[in-house]
């Protein structure tokens, strides 16, 4: 498969983003449309010719580009661009669309008046009639892009992912950390682990439901690697909504997948030579270098009363009290060698237990509200039967109970494929939550409803 360079890419998504910007307001003959027009079709017919039978462009929902199967790196003002086309391709079933041969200005200019144009009964394939009866044969439509996930097959080959880069990110941080618990060195912070980092750190900046719907993905990976990774995401996304910039968020997940690293039993001389022995391999200035001492305190608590006894009188560094509550959070919810998981809800209701002295009450709170009641992929059973996975949190205290929630199994407990998405928030919507219930145990792949 060819590949389109990255400069190609990006100049493509600024004119594609354009025209989508100026049918809005201009026109589809308008002049300065066409001149985009004419641009656009020159960098399609390029792509057609350097990329043969597989030249294709495809758009996600959040305006992610992706080009012979490459996702392109953007802007976020250039992916905004692209949101409204992206929208309007879904609205007909369509994810992009295969070169079938040099793409003319005429052909271009009628797949955008189709697009501005079509009603919604249309869907993929009798906009593909249109465009062939409007002599635009050269665009062949694809359905939406889909991801499969998973290491080796397994659990993991079922779930289908239609953020790629939000799956891409998660694979990178997966196997940078697998690549140095092989080596046996986890705690070195390969440059391959900082990579990962920034490209969860972008996502928990931009999209933070996608973020933490990545700590859904764990029956395909063994605890050693799965923790490290979904404890940076926790607390990468507690350190989003405690409003710290992306520079620091890198920062804060490489503290929490070495404190997630650390053995349990550590004692207080083991985990200062861990934070001794990370300080000359980190490559990090000295004001960074402090932060990493979040290793050295996560685990003395809020009152300092756990090891390693620190006797002083400030509180654990931030990154310490956030690594805290992120690394709890996945040990309770994760089920692991003598140490059954429990619900989410249960392990929130656990965790509030241990606050005031071990976990810093404040930011449990916060915690609580990025996650939710009922956090992102739990299934809730509903008051009318139905059983439900929850794929948005409301932010608001007075809304916790009444999540946006996809239906999977209906009163009958019969499954349900595709099933509609219910606003339980909606004053009009006669729907409650019952309570939690183990998805797994019912057979329910709830990443299947998050990933769509």
């Amino acid at each position: 498969m060819s590949a389109v360079a990255p400069t190609d890419g990006r100049l493509l998504a600024r004119h594609l983003g354009a025209i989508s910007r100026a049918i809005r307001i201009h026109r589809v003959g308008n002049r300065a449309v066409s001149g985009l027009i004419r641009w656009c079709a020159r960098d399609l017919t390029e792509l057609s010719r350097a990329g043969g039978v597989d030249a294709r462009v495809e758009l996600d929902l959040k305006g992610v580009l992706i080009v012979n199967g490459q996702p392109q790196r953007l802007r976020r003002e250039v992916r905004t661009q692209l949101l409204p086309l992206a929208t309007m391709l879904r609205d007909l079933g369509v994810g992009g669309f295969k070169l079938a041969g040099d793409v003319s200005e005429p052909a271009l200019l009628n797949l955008f008046s189709l697009l501005r144009e079509h009603h919604a009964a249309m869907d993929r394939v009798g906009f593909q009639t249109a465009l062939d009866d409007a002599g635009a044969e050269c665009f062949r439509l694809l359905v939406p892009r889909v991801l499969v996930s998973g290491l080796g097959g397994g659990p993991g080959a079922a779930v289908r992912v239609a953020a790629a880069e939000t799956l891409q990110a998660y694979i990178r941080a997966v196997l940078a950390v697998d690549e140095a618990r092989q080596e046996g060195n986890l705690l070195r912070i390969p440059p391959a682990l900082f990579r990962a980092a920034q490209g969860l750190a972008e996502l928990a900046d931009g999209d933070l439901r996608m973020h933490l719907a990545l700590t859904a993905l764990k029956e395909d990976l063994d605890y050693g690697t799965r923790h490290p990774v979904h404890s940076m995401i926790l607390a990468m996304a507690l350190g989003s909504r405690a409003g710290l910039p992306r520079t620091l968020l890198v920062e804060l997940g490489i503290a929490a997948v070495v404190c997630a690293s650390v053995p349990e039993d550590a004692g207080a001389d083991e985990i200062l030579s861990t934070v001794l022995a990370i300080l000359p391999t980190s490559r990090l200035s000295l004001a960074r270098a402090r932060r990493m001492l979040a290793v050295f305190e996560f685990r003395a608590g809020l009152d300092r009363t756990g090891p390693p006894y620190i006797l002083l009188d400030s509180p654990p560094h931030l990154f310490g009290r956030i690594c805290a509550i992120a690394i709890r959070f996945d040990q309770l919810t994760t089920t692991r060698p003598g140490h059954p998981g429990v619900l989410a809800d249960e392990a929130l209701a656990l965790m509030a237990e241990a606050t005031g002295n071990r976990l810093d009450p404040e930011l449990l709170r916060l915690f609580a509200s990025v996650v939710g009641r009922y956090p992102l992929g739990s299934a809730v059973l509903l008051d009318n039967g139905e059983v439900g996975v929850v794929i948005h949190t409301p932010s608001e205290p007075a809304l916790a109970a009444k999540p946006l929630v996809r239906i999977v199994r209906d009163e009958r407990g019969a499954l349900v494929r595709n099933g509609p998405i219910i606003d339980l928030s909606d004053p009009a919507c006669p729907r409650s939550v019952r309570g939690s219930v183990d998805a797994e145990a019912l057979g329910i792949d709830t990443r299947r409803a998050l990933f769509g």
